[in-house]
């Protein structure tokens, strides 16, 4: 049993590059044998590659410490969730992961119909088995989770406490859903451009994947922004971290990528199609070398190794092969009946706002690349690394993001190709009138500064003007739409206000005190530990009062381990839909406490709206006929 692992990965290769080899002889007819033989090949690898998966899975489970990975990533006393969770905790295991969600999308893509009648489906199949044959060489002699070891121990050295959450237990597999899925688009367009096709199907076949694989980034991103608040204790939910920026790339790309495929056929072009899909894949690729590539310090980061230049190599084929495929067909994007239409779009127009929005994304993921690999400009220019905190990005991008979301606000009272003033004033005036008393009452809070009355305005704006135009009618995709922006505006309220209505203050507390924080009180009764076989946790339990009796309880703790130096903490948070309470045991002696209380306002605003995008995706994704509602256009 400890070789099948490996064994399957070997006989995954083998299929699929005769899969591969045989496609590239059937060309159009994939009825004959040899196409037949090549799907036969390619689901046997795709079979390979998820037993392969579950071997690993098992060896987690059952405590097999002759594999290297899973002594360094699991011990025995381990919850059977986090044994599982562990197979993405480390490199090899998370391109495990990364390769088995491929090669499952792969037989989504076969089973599909639509795509054996149009002949595209061998071609399809063709651009993703050559990117799994790249991900199969890696784990099979770059970087494997079945390499074996000499002396294995009795128990492993456990998972690093921070990822032993719920939070890391999804967050790997969404986000590496959202970057597989634009796998597909991209195969779509070479596919059929590579054919010397015209006829521009590959827009309306690629819409679907990337709302799917948008949804999922955006889900992978906002569950790690969720782990990073309640996991690692600073009171943040994003730092501009090299690595969280390297998701967001793609997601600012991919974002304007689906406003331009959803753009009427008279203003979509097909040139910002195809660059903004090769742009967005291209960007995952890219995240995956700076995550692995030890360019950049990253607490999320994997050591650094030969993966990251390969990964860096790849990428520039895949840019190069992109700029000679567009070269080279450029005759067949049809640009024409966007420049027909070029007259009758005036500046007041959905079209051209959607247009302006993408170039502020576009701006802000250019201004976001920069500063994050300024620390690697600054080391070659100028002979020391220059790392650029929170603070640039935020003064940089906030603007730029508050605009594109009054961009965003605008879209309903505007009409696709041209608006008539006295229309757009009639629609505007009431959503402008409130957001302007909101933004007048908003200044004159404490704390409260222009750039939050600004910002608390904009939401206001969008979110009434969203409401009118769905009072007037509905269809499927505009629902779906506007619930996406609602959620967004959500989002910008929690935002707004966890970042300016804050309280932080450092308390030293005996038992029996009552301590002011946040228009609360804390009752702290002392510190208990608890003792485990390899670790030993000391922590403590405030109770929380108002006004109007006992609010609830909150419990912050520090774990100290045998086989670690650092200790992990628990943080803990007392949630309400207006604020947070955030708790962290900064230290102690004997039964004097020191602790950090934070206030943040708005939080849970940030999570709901979260909740709303998906089920807007979902609506717009969701067929017609289940849903009961219209189609639009």
């Amino acid at each position: 049993m400890v070789y099948v692992g490996g064994s399957l990965l070997y006989l995954a290769l083998g299929l699929t590059v005769y899969a591969l080899i045989t496609q590239c002889l059937v060309k159009r007819d994939e009825g004959n044998s040899r196409g037949r033989s090549a799907r036969k090949a390619t689901t046997l690898s795709v079979v390979a590659v998820i037993f392969a998966t579950l071997s690993l899975v098992w060896a987690f489970v059952t405590n097999d410490f002759r594999f290297a990975y899973v002594a360094s990533n699991s011990q025995r006393s381990l919850p059977i969730i986090f044994k599982i969770s562990a197979l993405w905790a480390g490199q090899s295991g998370s391109l495990l992961l990364w390769l088995l969600i491929i090669s499952l999308l792969t037989l989504v893509v076969q089973a599909n119909g639509n795509y054996r009648k149009s002949g595209i489906s061998s071609g399809i199949t063709i651009v993703i088995n050559l990117v799994r044959v790249l991900f199969l060489i890696l784990l099979l002699f770059a970087t494997s989770p079945f390499e074996l070891l000499v002396d294995p121990p009795w128990d492993g050295t456990g998972l690093n406490p921070m990822l032993q959450s719920l939070g890391m237990v999804v967050h790997p597999p969404l986000l590496f859903l959202g970057f597989s899925g634009f796998l597909i688009p991209f195969a779509l367009v070479v596919v059929e451009l590579w054919r010397g096709s015209s006829s521009g199907t590959w827009v309306q076949r690629s819409r679907p994947w990337v709302l799917f694989s948008w949804l999922f980034l955006t889900a992978g991103i906002v569950t790690g922004g969720q782990w990073a608040y309640t996991e690692l204790g600073w009171g943040g939910y994003w730092a501009w971290d090299p690595v969280e920026n390297a998701s967001l790339f793609p997601w600012l790309t991919s974002t304007a990528l689906v406003h331009t495929l959803l753009l009427p056929k008279k203003t979509r072009t097909q040139v910002w199609s195809f660059f903004l899909i090769v742009i967005t894949f291209a960007l995952t690729i890219f995240g995956t070398f700076l995550t692995r590539s030890g360019i950049l310090d990253s607490v999320h980061a994997f050591s650094g190794g030969i993966l990251g230049s390969i990964f860096l190599g790849v990428l520039g084929v895949i840019l190069l092969f992109s700029l000679f495929l567009w070269w080279s067909r450029r005759s067949l994007f049809e640009q024409g009946s966007g420049d027909e239409a070029a007259s009758s779009i005036t500046v007041l127009s959905k079209s051209v706002s959607i247009q302006g929005g993408n170039i502020l994304l576009l701006l802000i993921c250019l201004t976001v690349f920069l500063g994050t690999m300024f620390p690697l400009y600054s080391s070659i220019f100028l002979g020391r690394e220059v790392v650029l905190d929170a603070d640039f990005f935020n003064q940089l991008t906030v603007p730029l993001f508050l605009l594109l979301l009054l961009l965003m606000g605008m879209a309903p009272v505007l009409d696709w190709y041209s608006t008539d003033n006295e229309r757009f004033c009639r629609r505007v005036w009431l959503p402008a009138l409130v957001s302007l008393g909101v933004a007048v009452l908003t200044y004159r809070v404490q704390g409260s500064g222009v750039l939050a009355s600004i910002a608390f305005a904009i939401a206001t704006f969008g979110a009434i003007t969203h409401f009118q135009d769905l009072l007037g009618h509905c269809y499927k995709r505009k629902l779906g739409a506007y619930l996406v922006h609602l959620g967004i505006i959500v989002m910008l309220v929690g935002i707004t206000g966890s970042s300016i209505f804050v309280d932080d203050l450092f308390l030293q507390v005996q038992p029996g005190d009552k301590v002011q924080a946040g228009g609360y009180v804390l009752e702290y009764s002392g510190l208990k530990t608890r003792y485990g076989s390899d670790r030993y946790t000391v922590g403590t339990t405030l109770i929380i009062r108002k006004s109007n009796g006992v609010a609830g309880e909150i419990t912050a703790e520090k774990t100290f381990w045998e086989n670690r130096r650092q200790p992990s903490t628990r943080v803990g948070i007392f949630s309400t839909f207006k604020e947070d309470l955030y708790l962290n045991l900064v230290g102690w002696e004997s039964q004097v406490a020191q602790l950090h209380v934070q206030r943040f306002s708005l939080v849970r605003w940030i999570w709901f709206g979260s909740l709303l995008v998906y089920l807007g995706v979902l609506v717009i994704l969701v067929p017609s006929k289940i849903l009961r509602l219209k189609s639009g256009r």
